[in-house]
């Protein structure tokens, strides 16, 4: 029995096939809701019917994924989601709930080294303040790349860059001088809201705070796909500028017609182009990309600890073997997408 629906395979070989086929087509395809249920019912009636085994009848299951994809997968459906499969709004609810995680294990951290108090100054609530406003608009910027609107996505992450600098001078410059003590697990419970707040808040709901209206000139239409190119499929600037201009002399040679009677919804048109013999490549960029940011990052958020090293320290030994973890794991992803480029 697979693990999405409730077909008995009478063969052990068959629900092996079944798992691979169904792991290939949801990874790797994302496929609307119910088309790998679908399809696995029909493949268990053609087994049954023929008597043979779906190895025999259809092949490998990988290439039977690829094809059920190529035939079946609804465009509208692939339009709206980046490389990773992912709409905009599952990804802000994603980044909000890994943020929370974030600040839920910063405090387990403080607790365990620090002790149940933690003493809250001028100083330290302003820097929070504007960390946890940096985290927000961080989150708010991997969202708007999904969604391709990346103007506000740079504007985001210049926003981010401000706050983060903003926290580390109030750290500095303002007073330090004692308001209360806050008990850790009010932090706790702040980070635990959060997370159960991404969770439950429905992708659908967050996909309209970043969905862009399709109104407008052929001007607009084709800055949205540039920008959709860019940002939700991960297309090289020059590559993506080329489109374009494909798609602004095809228009001058048409007579009368618009870029959206021409190319039909924008979303569709670019995730056509994107789809193409080096979509692996650039999901393995993406990667090498998020993994040498989230490094950057750690090395940011430990560098007074690894700055001032206390070889007796449990935590800076720790600190010292995740950056070096974060900085091994995006070397190799680098290197991976290198050999895929050649």
């Amino acid at each position: 029995m697979t693990s999405r629906t409730c077909i008995q395979w009478t063969r052990k070989e068959d629900e092996r096939w079944a798992a691979v086929f169904e792991l290939h087509l949801v990874t790797e395809y994302h496929p609307q809701k119910n088309l790998a249920d679908q399809a696995l019912s029909e493949v268990h009636e053609m087994v049954t019917e023929a008597g043979r085994s779906a190895e025999d009848l259809l092949g490998d299951p990988r290439q039977y994924a690829a094809s059920v994809a190529a035939d079946r997968l609804d465009e509208t459906h692939a339009g709206k989601r980046d490389l990773r499969g992912a709409t905009a709004g599952e990804r802000f609810t994603t980044a909000v709930v890994m943020a929370g995680f974030m600040g839920l294990t910063l405090s387990a951290v403080r607790w365990i080294s620090d002790g149940l108090w933690v003493k809250v100054s001028f100083a330290s609530s302003a820097a929070a303040g504007a960390l946890a406003a940096g985290a927000v608009i961080l989150c708010l910027a991997v969202a708007l790349r999904a969604a391709g609107r990346m103007r506000a996505m740079w504007a985001c992450l210049g926003a981010f860059i401000v706050m983060v600098a903003c926290g580390m001078i109030a750290a500095t410059v303002l007073p330090q001088y004692l308001l209360f003590s806050l008990p850790i697990p009010v932090l706790l419970a702040v980070s635990v809201a959060v997370m159960v707040g991404a969770h439950w808040l429905p992708d659908a709901t967050a996909d309209r705070w970043f969905s862009s209206r399709h109104g407008g000139d052929d001007a607009a239409w084709m800055g949205r796909l540039d920008g959709l190119l860019r940002g939700r499929h991960g297309i090289p600037v020059k590559d993506a500028r080329e489109y374009v201009t494909e798609v602004r002399s095809h228009l001058s040679s048409a007579e009368c017609r618009s870029a959206q009677e021409e190319f039909g919804d924008v979303e569709t048109y670019a995730a056509r182009l994107a789809n193409g013999p080096r979509r692996e490549q650039r999901i393995q960029r993406r990667k090498a990309h998020a993994a040498g940011v989230f490094a950057l990052l750690l090395v940011v958020a430990t560098f007074d600890r690894l700055l001032d090293p206390d070889v007796t320290s449990f935590w800076f030994w720790l600190a010292t073997l995740a950056v070096a973890y974060a900085l091994v794991d995006a070397v190799m992803l680098y290197g991976d997408f290198r050999r895929r480029g050649q």
